[in-house]
């Protein structure tokens, strides 16, 4: 392959990922916000349908730990397009559905298809990108969140405005089965030049045998790689990271209503700043590691302290003015980003090597979600409990625990991350 080919071929195969966990959110998102409307309908309750949401984060939990060992043994093309082909049926299948005690079911079987994403994806980035455009990579996928956020909330606003919320997930599950059509099919035309990034191929081109991967006969076991090469920081971390990147989300728009006393619609619009302003969080992550620490953790730490300082702001003057509040928290937000695309994203690709890149990503992104969904209930309790000021409170005390783990992490994985790239996972 010459070397314009290889670099359009590099182009194709991010796009396609970005494109396949992008349009991910428009069928995971969209129960979020339909719920209003399904309640509307009659027959259904709140209960129930918080119910079904915790259904999803859990098999979506659970099915990272499976499908993140599988990721690194069968291949990405058919992991991601079963997973966004599963993800559009059970969308197709919720709209459809007459039976509400199956709908539980349906978004369990939604949750567990959407595990079989990230893990191969990441893998993807580690194993088929060239060492040299990694790290663009690794940045510019991030920008999947905010992006899908925004596009998940908008389509299913204007379906629910001229429709009805059977449509939204009738509509998303058809343009989630388009996209698993497009992925396959986009694979498939790249197949030489991911034959020779996994050496089946061999061209002696060193833009393409740069990086590319070594298949150990053995490698050491997942525990053994997470304390002896001192993972278990990030592993720790992300918990933190987990319950104030999706759990304060998750209860901003009520935080906003309730504290400043608007109405529901205008703290929903309101709370679109935050995807978009945290857009940048990834980039500061990489640009920061890539000029200053060159260490995964310590930039992580880093981030955290920024969220702290924005927490401590936030408690001391985001009360006198909503635009200051809600700039505060996307603040918050965006370096909580930033440090998802450190430790979900950067920290895997470390593990390319020994072939654990996607085992790695799935048990660090099970132990965010499963964070992600203990939050989601605990702060709604201490909310009620004790109000929105020690709830900031709270928060500020899990950055502050976040950057604490990550900066006391530093020295061990910088350790560890020279062990695993000299080979020590090999047994």
């Amino acid at each position: 392959m010459s070397k314009n080919e290889i670099e359009k071929s590099v182009s194709r195969l991010f796009w396609l990922c970005w494109l396949a966990y992008s349009m991910s959110y428009i069928g995971r998102l969209n129960f979020s916000a339909c719920m209003a409307a399904m309640l509307a309908d009659g027959g259904l309750t709140k209960a129930y349908l918080g119910s079904v949401g915790t259904g999803f984060l859990a098999c979506y939990g659970a099915g990272q730990l499976v499908n993140g060992i599988l990721g690194d043994k069968i291949s990405p093309k058919f992991m991601v397009g079963i997973g966004l082909f599963g993800a559009g049926f059970a969308n197709i299948w919720m709209g459809l559905n007459t039976i509400p005690a199956l709908m539980f079911f349906i978004w369990c079987a939604n949750g567990y298809f959407h595990s079989m994403l990230w893990s191969p994806i990441v893998r993807v980035l580690s194993e088929w990108l060239p060492k040299a455009k990694q790290s663009k990579a690794g940045a510019n996928i991030s920008t999947t969140i905010p992006v899908g956020t925004i596009l998940s909330y908008s389509l299913s606003s204007i379906l629910l405005t001229f429709t009805g919320w059977r449509f939204v997930f009738i509509v998303d599950g058809i343009l989630l089965v388009a996209a698993s059509l497009v992925w396959i099919f986009g694979i498939s035309t790249l197949k030489e030049y991911i034959a020779t990034r996994e050496g089946i191929k061999i061209q002696g081109d060193a833009h393409v045998a740069d990086n590319a991967p070594l298949r150990p006969i053995k490698a050491r076991s997942m525990p053994v790689l997470i304390i002896g090469t001192g993972l278990i920081f990030a592993v720790i971390a992300i918990l933190f990271n987990g319950i104030l990147k999706d759990g304060v989300t998750l209860w901003v728009p009520t935080y906003i209503t309730e504290f400043f006393g608007v109405t529901p619609q205008f703290s929903a619009a309101l709370a679109i700043i935050m995807p978009v302003v945290s857009l940048g969080g990834a980039y500061t992550a990489v640009w920061l590691n890539k000029k200053y620490y060159n260490n995964e953790l310590t930039t992580a730490g880093v981030l955290f302290g920024v969220s702290a300082l924005a927490f401590v702001c936030l408690f001391l003057f985001g009360r006198y003015n909503i635009i200051l509040a809600v700039s505060l928290i996307a603040v918050s937000l965006s370096g909580m980003l930033g440090v998802n695309s450190m430790l979900l994203t950067f920290i895997p690709f470390h593990f390319s090597k020994l072939g654990k890149a996607a085992s790695i990503t799935g048990f660090l992104n099970a132990c965010s979600y499963f964070a992600s969904a203990l939050s989601s209930v605990t702060i709604g309790v201490i909310a009620e409990k004790s109000g929105w000021n020690i709830t900031i409170l709270s928060w500020l005390i899990v950055a502050v625990c976040g950057a604490a783990v990550c900066l006391a992490g530093k020295s061990f994985w910088a350790r560890g991350r020279s062990r695993v790239a000299s080979g020590w996972g090999y047994r």
